[in-house]
């Protein structure tokens, strides 16, 4: 491709006063005086993807491999630049050529796999994936939790932590998610399903089962030209059983928007309703004064700090309104960071990511409990944190490891408890 090809690409995004794009628009002026300068092309090509000129980006590399074939590297990054502006054909003739280069080495043979993967999910109208967790857990107090259940302020894992047998437990458990989407058009219908089911060993009463489900359509809202959010709309459902019978179901639905605020960093926004029924079961008798209406709304920023590392922000906000007694606010802070590192070949494992992560949880019912103390409102505060490391063992296959401790300090003594968890197990994912 010509040079003028590279200027016209270029002038295809507009102009973004930022720090990449700046170094992009410094690289290119030295190219357009030494328009064979490999390296320089390179290095310009590198600038304009991270100020987000992905036809710029496109346009160096092809000059590249014009000047020097001998890139199979550069084939593989032009068929996923291909694939961020869905034009599949291209990518996946680039990706047949980088597959035919000769010498062609396990790991590169091995990334060409991995983008073929993407592409051909990303190109189809349909799109099935699941991931099955299979393992054990030892909790020091255990409670009623799913293992490996994130919080949320207001939502059903944060409901079942409350509940405590205030002695050590084992469990062995299965979970599993499976999500389809399908595209119509601009608009993709994305339905998931979490199911969970754990086996206590010597309490039974602390047996739990639950299965959720959610469909909605995800599609783009735009302004003209410029994109304002990625959206979606859904429906949710969900039943849960606890020892020796049907514990809650929930239904609701909610809506999540999501935007690229700079290359590096993305935010999300959540609003969901959900209407609760509980029925007693032996670990909470009094469950049936908990039917509720739960508002939860929240956001999350992650930022890429190396095509490696995300650092991520999240927080949520619950308003519990029960029919009975006992309504009561939620609010949860959230910080983890998540780090993939590809480990030396010889090891024959890998990659390995590890995600250290920080919880602060506040909880306050708005009035009395009669049942306690007439005259003192129930107040939690909780610190969690904890680490989580997942290692490859084979392309679909993953060892689990998370170890989380929890401190939860109350005005109402029986509210008081801290636990340290330790769950162990396999990851299969299709």
């Amino acid at each position: 491709m010509a040079l003028h090809g590279i200027a016209a690409a270029e002038q295809l995004v507009p102009f973004q006063n930022t720090p990449e794009a700046q170094e992009a628009d410094e690289l290119f002026q030295q190219l357009l005086k030494d328009p064979k300068n490999i390296d320089l092309t390179f290095h310009y090509a590198q600038a304009a993807i991270k100020s987000g000129n992905i036809e710029g980006a496109i346009s160096s590399l092809e000059r590249l491999l014009l000047l020097d074939r001998n890139f199979p590297g550069v084939k593989i990054q032009l068929a996923e630049l291909y694939a961020d502006i869905k034009s599949y054909n291209m990518a996946r003739t680039y990706l047949m050529q980088a597959r035919s280069e000769p010498g062609i080495t396990p790991e590169t043979l091995s990334r060409i796999e991995t983008v073929q993967t993407e592409i051909d999910r990303a190109a189809s109208k349909t799109n099935l994936a699941v991931n099955v967790l299979v393992g054990v857990r030892h909790q020091s107090d255990a409670s009623a939790e799913p293992a490996g259940s994130d919080i949320i302020a207001g939502g059903v894992p944060q409901t079942l932590s409350t509940i405590y047998i205030h002695r050590p437990a084992w469990d062995s458990f299965v979970t599993g998610n499976v999500q389809y989407v399908a595209e119509f058009g601009d608009i993709k219908l994305e339905s998931n399903a979490i199911a969970y089911y754990s086996k206590a060993i010597g309490h039974s009463t602390l047996d739990l089962g639950a299965v959720e489900v959610n469909t909605g359509p995800r599609f783009d809202i735009d302004f003209g030209t410029t994109h304002l959010f990625a959206a979606r709309a859904y429906g949710v459902a969900n039943e849960v059983t606890l020892g020796e019978g049907q514990f809650l179901h929930t239904v609701g639905g909610g809506l999540s928007l999501e935007r690229s605020i700079t290359d590096k960093l993305v935010g999300s926004w959540f609003y969901e309703y959900r209407r609760e029924w509980f029925n007693n079961v032996t670990l909470a008798p009094s469950a049936v004064l908990m039917n509720s209406d739960v508002h939860s709304f929240g956001g999350m920023l992650t930022y890429h700090v190396s095509d490696t590392g995300d650092l991520i922000f999240q927080t949520s906000y619950a308003l519990t309104d029960n029919v009975g007694p006992g309504s009561n606010r939620g609010l949860v802070f959230h910080l983890a960071y998540s780090q993939l590192i590809t480990l030396p070949p010889s090891f024959g494992v890998g990659p390995l990511n590890l995600s250290p992560m920080v919880y602060r949880i506040y909880g306050h019912d708005h009035s009395p409990d009669p049942n306690v103390d007439p005259f003192l409102i129930p107040a939690t505060n909780e610190w969690r944190y904890g680490i989580n490391a997942k290692l490859g063992l084979a392309d679909n296959i993953a060892a689990n490891l998370n170890v989380i401790h929890q401190r939860l300090t109350s005005n109402v003594e029986a509210n008081r408890a801290h636990d340290t968890q330790v769950v162990l197990g396999l990851v299969f994912s299709y």
